[in-house]
């Protein structure tokens, strides 16, 4: 079945000279992919890249969810609550880790983001070695927890 493939046909037309064109024509943001990513990486539950690429309303709503899920955690009471908040926070921030690598997030202005061709592969293969190694030390202090308890 393999055989009957035909591979050069089928990324002959994904990446064309026009497409180069385009793409080099876009108007390019004076903020810079690196800093968007580290932002987003370090500080992404709090809403901080969003801030940076000039959408306060979005980190606005962000980091309120956000300090609502810490304040919920800190009263016993609604624990539950206050996690899954947190939770609903940090999931939207890998979102956006995501969304920003793959060029989906823009400025303010609609612009992409400068820097995008040089930094984008190096800053995915970080986010990614970073996220396996949270992962794993959290299954890691999982499975001690597990034992000693």
């Amino acid at each position: 079945m393999v055989d009957d493939w035909d591979f050069d046909e089928l990324y002959a037309n994904t990446w064309t000279d026009e497409d180069r064109r385009v793409h080099a024509d876009q108007p390019v943001s004076t903020k810079r992919l690196p800093v968007a990513w580290g932002l987003a990486l370090l500080l992404g539950p709090l809403g901080a890249a969003w801030f940076y690429l000039g959408r306060p309303a979005v980190g606005i709503a962000k980091l309120l969810l956000a300090a609502a899920g810490v304040v919920l955690l800190l009263t016993l009471e609604r624990a539950v609550l206050g996690q899954t908040l947190f939770a609903l926070a940090a999931a939207w921030a890998i979102i956006d880790l995501i969304m920003l690598l793959a060029g989906a997030l823009r400025d303010r202005d609609g612009r992409r983001l400068a820097g995008y061709s040089r930094w984008a592969g190096p800053c995915a293969a970080l986010t990614v070695l970073l996220l396996v190694g949270m992962l794993v030390i959290g299954m890691i202090l999982g499975g001690i927890g597990a034992v000693s308890g």
